[in-house]
């Protein structure tokens, strides 16, 4: 087999050629299964984490409410939220139902969660009253040049508002200062302690 391969070369860089682009192949195959298999790993951490902190935070109390960590606590108040606003018949009903307090913090999480992949994603993914909430804890909680960002986009995605148009690069500059104020403001722990201040409207 040795001397054919030999004696005709083209041969052989044929077949080496196939074998590397086999191994090639194997190797991005193999490659991208980790890190499909690492992502689901993170997924189902994630999904764990949350149903412990729903779970610790389903029934509210004062004296729990005032010593829990203000991030832990907005996550776990907008879980428990988000369950009860998803699983009710008339999802509609049920977030009028809600406090204006309770409002806020169900858009504020949702704000939280579908801006990681951007600013805009959450309003593509959400529509009123839920952007109302989210801007107006915005307005109320954060500095007036983080504000301005979220306006900017609740405006640009408003089928109604025809002065602001959805401009593609100023929705990327939007989004990348959107995404450096909540990680300088540390947007969980703002939230919680608007949680804390307001806590009587949030006891079960």
């Amino acid at each position: 087999m040795l001397e054919y391969y030999r004696t005709h070369p083209l041969t052989a860089a044929i077949v080496i050629a196939a074998v590397v682009a086999a191994v090639i192949v194997f190797i991005k195959v193999a490659i991208a299964s980790e890190r499909r298999a690492k992502n689901n790993q993170k997924l189902y951490m994630k999904l764990e984490d949350d149903k412990k902190l729903r779970d610790r935070f389903s029934s509210l109390t004062r004296q729990m409410i005032e010593n829990s960590d203000s991030a832990e606590l907005f996550r776990g108040v907008g879980l428990n939220l988000l369950k009860r606003v998803s699983d009710a018949p008339d999802l509609n009903g049920e977030f009028e139902r809600l406090t204006e307090e309770q409002k806020l913090i169900y858009s504020a999480f949702l704000f939280t969660e579908d801006s990681k992949e951007g600013m805009s994603n959450f309003f593509k993914l959400n529509g009123r009253p839920v952007t109302d909430f989210a801007l107006s804890g915005a307005e109320k909680l954060f500095s007036r040049e983080f504000a301005v960002i979220v306006r900017h986009e609740y405006d640009a995605y408003d089928p109604d508002n025809e002065e602001v148009s959805c401009i593609p690069s100023e929705i990327e500059r939007d989004d990348a200062g959107a995404l450096e104020y909540i990680d300088g403001y540390a947007a969980e722990k703002i939230f919680g302690d608007y949680i804390k201040e307001n806590a009587d409207m949030f006891l079960n």
